[in-house]
């Protein structure tokens, strides 16, 4: 009793002697407390809702059931007799919780709001992991609700070139993981490109013009304007006319409006509205663009702008923009827009020239829109490897985009963070004494198994019966049991793992990624140019269509600038092939089109019988690259 008083001994002792509360204990006990707050706010959802099982007989839908009969009758659970409650399904673990018990450990009823609060989760988990839905819901309804019927659409999937639904999974994951084992682990660092930019040097020759008559002479020799028909209502009398097309596209563009654009112009206020309301649509400027970009696929110096010519290389990447008026799409992010809000113009682009753009919030992850740009690109240009920075990657983009045909190509920042990405078909123990060494194999009999699932989510997408971003939302809701799900994962696996392995083998790989991710930096700094021409970086417009307009118009005038360049580089490429100078043409191929320094985005813009013609040939008269 010198170290510890009596009492102290006694009281320590005796706890001692007591088994403690578990941990289990503490937790329902803490239910118990909580009981009225899940009354009041649970009770009500889940009576109200309509839950759907995959399985035939779903225990915890009998017992949903029940409870709502219950309450209906305005009855408590503990009141009803053990017999009519469903309760074969509470393990054993959790009997003494959830059920009354006698002396002799036999159960007489029920714990009345446990077992709701039990029954709740247990739905929430089985909700989660795909197994519960509700048929109701756009967000939570079953996948296969989303997914199409293969014998409805037996025709339309016969006409797809997508060689998945046809061939049989074993010859293709026999392909594909025999081509991960022939890939050595041998890791080689790059060598730096050390050709420098020619552009500067070659743009910094050229006359300045005006970006109007820029405009004009690429109309001249490209009429993409044509393609933006106007809506021709009954009391229209007069059809927009080509300078009146240009300064609503350009008021647009450069964030000038039509009322700014009017005072900078010679074109009147109510001709540029009627011009804007009439001939200024999403669905006409993506034509016009298509034009435009079909257009600079035929110049002779696009070939040259491939690094590779088997393989096309497009990248895709988002530019935020400022949003001049709150719209449903405008988002926070203190990063880019500090107190404001914006958005993402999301685009996909190929030697040089931006293929498609789309508007996504800000607050969206941009590999949600990877495949479904690639696969709704309306013009001739067809990319078939997809740069983009780590922001494309996912758990399912390598797979959907190998579907159909696409390689995605990522550019890896940090190549030892990929290296716990890597898998292998067989067992890992075998590549003990490699140098990189994979994490995990990869479970073939489950991807097999799912093949059925997985051809139904490949041929809902190429049906555009379902985009890719509400697929991988759903996908994400699910939990990491759901086997669709893993078994999707497990593909994406396998194909990312051979991208992985070629990327860090290859050099002339990793400058070709790098590059292409370069051209798409490139197109966002023009755009930016074009786009703080008439103040901030930002989309002007009081609607999400109008926002969209405003940056399809800015897509157009980029790539009217765009082809002006590859105009004049087409002409030097012909002068030079014709008298066989091999060394200028080489030079040629290091000229960027994307280049501005030669144009003119401020003054006052002249429209109407103000024309200054350019003449090319005059222009590149004194120009040499020796």
């Amino acid at each position: 009793f010198g170290i510890m008083p009596q009492d102290a001994l006694r009281a320590t002792g005796q706890r001692l002697c007591e088994k403690p509360v578990s941990q289990h204990e503490l937790r329902w006990q803490a239910i118990d407390q909580a009981a009225m707050r899940f009354k009041k706010h649970l009770r009500p959802l889940y009576m109200a809702l309509e839950f759907a099982s995959t399985a035939a007989e779903s225990p915890w839908l009998r017992a949903l059931a029940w409870m709502k009969t219950v309450f209906s009758r305005q009855q408590t659970l503990a009141a009803r007799p053990l017999a009519e409650c469903p309760h074969a399904m509470i393990p054993q673990r959790l009997r003494p919780y959830l059920l009354r018990l006698d002396t002799n450990g036999e159960a007489t009823g029920i714990n009345g709001d446990r077992y709701e609060f039990w029954i709740y989760r247990q739905i929430r988990k089985r909700f989660d992991a795909g197994e519960l839905y509700v048929n109701d819901s756009l967000r939570h309804r079953s996948l296969h609700a989303e997914l199409i019927q293969m014998d409805e659409k037996a025709h339309a999937i016969e006409a797809l070139d997508i060689p998945w639904l046809h061939k049989p999974v074993d010859a293709v994951l026999d392909h594909l993981f025999a081509e991960l084992d022939r890939h050595g682990l041998e890791v080689r660092k790059p060598k730096g490109d050390k050709a420098e930019a020619q552009h500067a040097a070659f743009y910094a020759k050229l006359p300045a013009h005006s970006i109007a008559d820029i405009f004009r002479f690429v109309n001249e020799r490209c009429p993409f304007l044509s393609a933006l028909t106007p809506l021709q209502p009954r009391y229209a009398k007069k059809i927009a006319d080509t300078d009146s097309l240009m300064a609503a596209i350009m008021a647009q563009a450069m964030n000038h409006g039509n009322l700014r654009m009017a005072e900078t112009s010679d074109i009147p206020y109510h001709v540029l509205d009627v011009t804007h309301q009439q001939c200024l649509r999403v669905s006409t400027l993506k034509h016009a663009n298509d034009c435009l970009s079909n257009f600079i696929a035929g110049l002779s110096i696009f070939p040259h702008y491939s690094f590779d010519l088997e393989v096309l290389y497009g990248s895709v990447d988002g530019q935020k923009f400022e949003a001049a008026s709150p719209t449903l799409k405008a988002r926070y992010s203190r990063k880019y827009f500090g107190r404001g809000k914006g958005v993402v113009a999301y685009t996909l682009l190929a030697n040089h020239v931006p293929l498609q753009t789309e508007m996504i919030s800000a607050n969206e992850h941009e590999s949600y829109f990877v495949f479904d740009i690639c696969y709704n690109n309306t013009s001739d240009i067809m990319p078939v490897a997809i740069t983009g920075d780590m922001h494309s990657i996912n758990k399912a983009n390598f797979a959907i985009l190998y579907w159909f045909g696409f390689q995605l190509h990522p550019r890896f920042t940090n190549l030892q963070t990929q290296l716990p990405h890597l898998y292998c078909g067989v067992d890992p123990s075998e590549y003990a004494h490699f140098f990189i060494r994979p994490v995990k194999q990869i479970d073939r009999g489950l991807i097999v198994s799912e093949k059925t699932n997985l051809d139904q989510i490949v041929a809902t997408l190429a049906l555009k019966e379902m985009t890719q971003s509400t697929l991988v939302r759903k996908l994400c809701t699910y939990s990491q049991h759901h086997r669709t799900r893993r078994a999707l994962f497990e593909f994406d696996k396998l194909i990312r793992s051979i991208y992985t392995l070629r990327y860090l083998r290859d050099p002339q790989l990793q400058r070709d990624v790098h590059r292409s991710q370069n051209r798409i930096e490139a197109y966002h700094q023009l755009r930016a140019v074009i786009t703080q021409v008439g103040g901030k970086k930002e989309l002007i417009g009081r609607s999400e269509l109008d926002v969209a307009i405003s940056n399809q118009c800015g897509r157009l005038m980029a790539n009217v600038v765009i082809a002006y360049n590859s105009l004049m580089l087409s002409t030097l490429l012909d002068r030079y092939k014709a008298v066989g100078n091999e060394k200028c043409m080489a030079l040629l191929q290091k000229i960027s089109p994307v280049a501005w320094q030669h144009i003119h985005f401020l003054g006052h813009y002249a429209f109407r019988n103000h024309h200054n013609p350019i003449d090319l040939e005059a222009i590149l008269a004194g120009v040499t690259l020796e």
